[in-house]
């Protein structure tokens, strides 16, 4: 929503223009044309101008009353404004120029406070018939209300008075279509907001100016909204060159990202980490997921190390299972001990420690091994529990607990994924057992007498 402020500020020129037209038209007979600054206005269509016509003018014996009214305005005396006000209106007779000038001070002084509704009555009065009304002041007053209900939130409305002025415009501006091409967005039309927000960006360059930075964030917003990145590309280009910062090119990122182009993505990300602009947890783990798709874990590793020891990364669960991952991944086997040890103390279920345990038993670090298997066990929620089992067998085998596996792989084999190797492995079990025992047997003497010859 635009605010009360920021309206001022924008229709202030208008306002100040209205108002000078007071002490102009008692000097004048003919219609007057008031040169409205080309940022200020606007239009949609170009439409034939309106006939000369006769206006009415202030007369003589209010000329001195109006003048007062304006000394008194110009100093923000608006008590004494009101109260000469008051006078004129007392005057027999008053004509539609004489009363429009009346309610245009009256809306000046409700819009100087903020009261943006009684404002609008005012200037709704000098709206409501064109009669002896100079086209300019009359126009103006349209352009003023159009904006003062923006301003409200009243886009439909808005449209309404922004349509009727730009239909007497002769020549379109930049402003006219960026303000309608708004109103229509702010009304979810984007299809009509499409080509006025478009033809006003036209305008624009056409007179060797760099589009406002609103008005491209307009047109990227509209793209957005219709789902159409490719289009929307190039205008957040324009941003990141001509207002560069660090939303733009996550922006821009991100539209890589939805035309799925993960490597103009990655190389974004790089980019900005390389500048020192990835400031945030988000945009590390981004970076390093995107690392991860890319087979760099390595570097993955690395920037979530960074990110944990200088404390922009919280240390939970998920960010200790990325950085064992890229570990793991980068074959630092030792180096993903820790980290993944962390994260499976973090986790509610016992797959971390089962993917722990694994790690042990790839480093035939056994009695580790079987530890982490144990805790993942008796936490629960695996995956492949029979293939745990299989796993802390092993491991139990390798210390030669060969009844505690024999043991273990007996649960496996209640399990009819691994219930064939489990199987076979009790079988070995028994085989090595017997091997053993053999081994340890006490060797028979040989029975070294001589025997009789036999004759």
């Amino acid at each position: 929503m635009i605010k009360v402020t920021q309206v001022k500020k924008q229709l202030k020129p208008v306002l100040t223009a209205s108002l000078s037209i007071a002490l102009m038209l008692p000097m004048m007979a003919a219609v007057e044309v008031v040169t409205i600054d080309s940022q200020q206005a606007f239009a949609q269509n170009s439409a034939p101008k309106p006939k000369t016509k006769k206006v009415d003018s202030i007369r003589q014996k209010l000329i001195k009353d109006f003048e007062k009214v304006q000394e008194a305005f110009e100093a923000e005396n608006y008590p004494e404004v009101e109260r000469i006000l008051q006078k004129i209106e007392r005057t027999e007779g008053l004509n539609n120029l004489e009363r429009a000038y009346v309610a245009n001070y009256r809306g000046n002084i409700c819009f100087s406070r903020d009261d943006l509704n009684c404002a609008l009555r005012n200037f709704k009065k000098i709206t409501a018939s064109p009669d002896g009304l100079s086209e300019s002041f009359y126009n103006q007053m349209l352009y003023v209300i159009a904006q003062v209900l923006f301003s409200q939130e009243k886009y439909r409305e808005a449209l309404g008075y922004a349509q009727r002025w730009l239909n007497t415009q002769e020549e379109p501006t930049a402003d006219g279509y960026m303000l309608v091409g708004q109103a229509h967005y702010m009304l979810k039309d984007y299809n009509k907001a499409l080509p006025n927000v478009q033809k006003g960006i036209a305008k624009y360059v056409e007179l060797g100016s760099i589009p406002k930075e609103g008005w491209l964030n307009l047109l990227s917003s509209i793209y957005r909204q219709k789902n159409d990145f490719r289009k929307m590309l190039p205008v957040v280009k324009q941003l990141v060159q001509h207002y560069p910062k660090k939303t733009y090119l996550l922006t821009m990122a991100g539209i890589f990202n939805e035309l799925d182009d993960q490597v103009k993505m990655t190389g974004m990300y790089q980019a900005m980490y390389d500048q020192g602009l990835l400031t945030t947890e988000s945009e590390l783990v981004t970076l390093a997921s995107l690392s991860m798709s890319q087979d760099n874990p390595y570097h993955a590793a690395q920037i979530m190390k960074k990110g944990l020891d200088s404390g922009v990364v919280k240390k939970e669960l998920k960010n200790y299972r990325i950085y064992s991952q890229a570990l793991y991944a980068a074959r630092e086997y030792e180096d993903a001990l820790a980290p993944l040890s962390r994260a499976a103390g973090m986790s509610p279920n016992g797959k971390l420690y089962n993917q722990l345990g694994q790690s042990y038993v790839a480093l035939n670090r056994w009695r580790d091994g079987e530890s982490a298997l144990n805790k993942a066990l008796n936490k629960g929620g695996l995956t492949n529990t029979g293939q745990t089992l299989i796993s802390k067998g092993l491991t139990q085998f390798e210390q030669k607990n060969f009844k505690g596996a024999e043991a273990t792989f007996g649960r496996a084999s209640k399990y009819e994924k691994v219930r064939k190797t489990a199987e076979n492995w009790i079988k070995y079990v028994k085989a090595e057992v017997r091997r053993l025992e053999e081994l340890d047997a006490p060797i028979q003497e040989i029975d070294t007498s001589v025997e009789p010859e036999v004759s």
